[in-house]
């Protein structure tokens, strides 16, 4: 049982590599943002007493679909803890000691921009504000992580967050964003989201990219006309507008002048972060899933060029083979692509960031993960992403069905000592106060 401001929650154990695991599924941290209260920021709970069961996960409204129950009303969040749990680090992950994994809103119901919304002034303090939703409820989520953590065996003083891809973009903004207060969490861990190009717009281009296109689709003319939409007709307009955004994401943050006011690599420039221990990287070949879903793994050298010329100007494309040399030098123009890709998409973003925090003289890791299972493709190499089974193993089978662990993947992923690059993360976790 736990003890929160909204109550007790009963979860279950489950024993896990011999070590029983207390754990809580689906616990709200705000209200529900269904009805009228769809793109609204989430809404503090009122305290309250009862007891209450807390064994059903759910997730967000989202096209892909893992066995689990998906809804609007999914501003949620799990937790587990190691049986007689007593004031432990926290780390809170988004999509050891006590961990916490939060629910927030995605794509277009997490991150719809649109003119009228921008004109309720739902912010604090009647401020104007859309289509950062899904960042609010991370923020109220830490808030009542904060609050009430202490009741699973956690240490409200000691909580570190950490995500991959768009959760790392999240940390990255939580990190800047002025509405997240002083000592909401103690150190931050991103994984392969740093300052991608493309991850934020203008609130204009977000208005034109998402609420308009949403209402076209629909032929809604009205705020309420969208909130009377169910969140299948939401999810089919969403995939008809990630079919024409960059790289297939329907929506992204907004620079909306509420949640975050200018780009992140002004606020980092600037030095206006938190100021909290750092570990950040990414994985070596982040973009070939990407490059591949573009042009199969035999993309010609001219295809290449002509890529690049749509995400660089002339200065960078002249500069291009005297820093990676020319293309001609490499057997497959689809590694030179991706070598010059992952460095601009993540790799270039990380260093950047850790070099800022490191110029503070905080506690600063940065790492490139290049462990390969022998199941995964050869054109492949080490993809965004495929770190995720050695920090979760259970999750093995969604990415290679029928792996197993081989000994080299069980060092790595069961924090064997004799493994010299997981000494260099468990330190780096020690120093970050998680171990």
């Amino acid at each position: 049982m736990a003890q929160t401001q909204q109550g007790i929650y009963i979860g279950r154990q489950i024993t896990i590599n011999g070590t029983n695991v207390n754990y809580w599924y689906g616990i709200p941290y705000a209200e529900q943002p269904i009805g009228n209260l769809r793109w609204m920021p989430p809404r503090i709970l009122a305290t309250s007493n009862g007891t209450k069961e807390a064994y059903i996960p759910n997730a967000c409204l989202q096209e892909f679909d893992f066995g689990i129950q998906r809804t609007e009303a999914c501003l949620t969040l799990n937790v587990y803890a190691p049986e007689n749990a007593t004031n432990l680090p926290v780390f809170v992950w988004r999509h050891g000691g006590v961990t916490v994994t939060i629910n927030y809103r995605q794509g277009l119901f997490g991150f719809l921009a649109d003119e009228e919304l921008y004109g309720e002034r739902s912010g604090m303090d009647n401020r104007k504000t859309t289509g950062n939703y899904g960042i609010l409820d991370q923020i109220v989520a830490l808030d009542w992580i904060k609050k009430n953590i202490a009741g699973f065996g956690g240490n409200p003083k000691q909580i570190t967050v950490g995500g991959e891809s768009g959760g790392g973009i999240s940390i990255t903004i939580l990190l800047t964003s002025s509405l997240v207060s002083k000592g909401t969490f103690q150190r931050a861990i991103v994984q392969s989201g740093s300052m991608w190009p493309h991850i934020m717009d203008t609130l204009q281009e977000a208005i034109n990219n998402t609420g308009n296109a949403l209402r076209s689709i629909t032929n809604c003319i009205t705020v309420q006309c969208l909130r009377n939409l169910t969140g299948d007709q939401i999810l089919t307009a969403q995939h008809i507008i990630a079919s024409k955004r960059f790289m297939g994401i329907p929506a992204v943050p907004v620079i909306d002048g509420y949640v975050v006011d200018d780009i992140l690599e002004n606020y980092y420039a600037r030095g206006n972060f938190q100021k909290v221990p750092i570990l950040i990287g990414s994985t070596a070949n982040e973009t070939t899933s990407n490059t591949y879903r573009m042009f199969g793994d035999k993309v010609n050298s001219t295809q290449v060029e002509e890529f690049l010329k749509t995400l660089y100007n002339a200065i960078i494309i002249d500069e291009i083979p005297t820093i990676y040399g020319p293309i001609s030098a490499f057997h497959n123009p689809f590694t030179y692509l991706n070598i010059i890709y992952t460095d601009a998409w993540v790799h270039c973003g990380a260093r950047r960031i850790a070099t800022r925090f490191s110029n503070y003289g905080l506690p600063t890791y940065l790492y490139t993960y290049n462990h390969l299972v022998s199941a995964a493709p050869s054109w492949a190499g080490v993809t965004h992403g495929v770190e995720l089974p050695m920090l979760f193993p259970t999750i093995l089978s969604y990415y290679y069905r029928n792996y197993t662990f081989t000994t080299s993947d069980q060092q790595l992923s069961s924090k064997q000592e004799t493994n010299q690059a997981l000494k260099v993360y468990r330190q780096a976790l020690v120093d970050l106060g998680e171990l």
